[in-house]
């Protein structure tokens, strides 16, 4: 399957996409056909294509200026669409999460994927080197961190399968904890057939313990130490050293403050900040220092009222099924009535709280009272769990208005 496939596809018909100008026909035509998404069922999530465009720029921007590679974290959307872009603006390549994950980016003609977690299982070295096999000049890069994990890779036949080191420390998540360890899994991978070691890897994200900012700077240091300890005498000035999630972009920076071309490459695997969001992220790029990129939010989920009792608390149609909630609630940032807004909040407030189908809006939220039938746009807090509730997101040109009208959708595969 390729992207020309998918622009034939219409929203799926059992899906949430609901409305005239909408069922059954092909997102290809909808930037002709321009169907308005004011007609559309709530719940429904935009993306503003505008902002997208934006960031993804801004990432890539930021990653040429100090030479670093980028593979974005395509697990945050999980659409080949989405990916296309990132590509075309310059990534080198795309991370993914999972070998399911990594299945669709091999099925929709990704040239260099970066699965930052181990390969576990004998079904999935044998699909991944079969992949090499169909497809030489394809690159599939995975994460080890334990002598256990090499064997699993190990074959006498077929392509090596490079590896990255994966460098963790105590309290952690993965990643080896001391040089000793290191070494082991390097001699490791050096005596195991069929693989190759291609540099290290962290993840700053889930290092345990003390997560300031400075504790991220000195992990960061702390991992360069040991890339160049442990693997750049095995590999060479070609090693990858991949590092940087969407937290703490700035943080890492300063860490590799002293990186020199002979260390190799860095490679940043940041995937939220194509999409940002108003809550989570927003607040952590406003504490943000100078070196950090900048982003700005694209997802909106509309909402209907269904219902407003117990003195003007509004219940919406909207809940946990919809928008992520682990970062924090979706907050409100607009009243929509009869096709005009009514009412824009001062600074996003979250929401009350929400239950699989419903969200409750506090009384006073609004200046202008919600009435049964107003539509209330709401913002996101971490779009990595917002996407994978969507099969089909709708896409504006700008900034989400009664009056948008649609100019594609993009579908995820999760």
């Amino acid at each position: 399957m390729d992207l020309s496939d998918l622009s034939r596809l219409p929203p799926d018909p059992l899906g949430k996409v609901l409305g005239p100008g909408f069922d059954g026909v092909a997102r290809a035509d909808l930037s002709a056909t321009t169907p308005p998404v004011a007609a559309l069922t709530t719940p429904f999530l935009s993306l503003d294509r505008t902002a997208v465009t934006d960031n993804i720029a801004a990432l890539q921007g930021w990653c040429d200026e100090r030479g670093y590679l980028l593979a974005p974290h395509g697990k945050t959307t999980m659409a080949p669409q989405l990916w296309s872009r990132q590509l075309r603006a310059g990534a080198w390549g795309m991370s993914v999460a999972t070998q399911a994950q990594l299945q669709v980016a091999l099925t929709f003609g990704v040239r260099r994927i970066l699965l930052a977690n181990p390969l576990t299982t004998r079904a999935g070295v044998e699909r991944a080197r079969a992949a090499l096999v169909r497809d030489p000049q394809l690159e599939i890069l995975s994460w080890v961190d334990s002598e256990a994990v090499v064997d699993v890779l190990g074959s006498r036949t077929g392509p090596d399968l490079p590896v990255l080191l994966d460098i963790g420390r105590r309290g952690g998540r993965t990643g080896v904890r001391d040089v000793d360890a290191a070494r082991a899994v390097v001699d490791r991978v050096h005596a195991t057939p069929g693989t190759r070691l291609a540099g290290s890897a962290a993840y700053e994200g889930a290092i345990g313990g003390d997560p300031s900012r400075s504790a991220i700077a000195a992990f960061a240091t702390h991992v360069l130490q040991m890339h160049r300890e442990v693997v750049l005498p095995r590999v060479g000035p070609g090693a990858y050293l991949s590092i940087g999630g969407s937290d703490h972009l700035a943080e890492v920076d300063d860490g590799l403050a002293d990186l020199s071309p002979a260390d190799g490459r860095v490679v940043v695997r940041s995937g939220v900040s194509i999409a940002h969001d108003d809550w989570h992220y927003s607040h952590a790029q406003e504490e943000a220092p100078p070196n950090a990129p900048r982003f700005r939010s694209a997802l909106r989920l509309v909402a209907t009222v269904l219902a407003v009792h117990d003195d003007g608390v509004a219940l919406l149609d909207a809940g946990r099924r919809d928008a992520g909630h682990d970062h924090g609630l979706p907050v409100v940032l607009e009243l929509w009535r009869a096709g005009q807004v009514v009412d824009v909040v001062d600074g996003p407030l979250p929401t009350a709280s929400m239950n699989d189908q419903h969200t409750f809006v506090e009384a006073g939220v609004f200046g202008t009272p919600p009435v049964v039938g107003d539509n209330v746009v709401l913002g996101i807090s971490h779009p990595c769990t917002t996407f994978d509730k969507w099969r089909d997101i709708v896409e504006v040109d700008g900034r989400l208005t009664p009056r948008s009208v649609a100019v594609g959708l993009v579908r995820t595969y999760f």
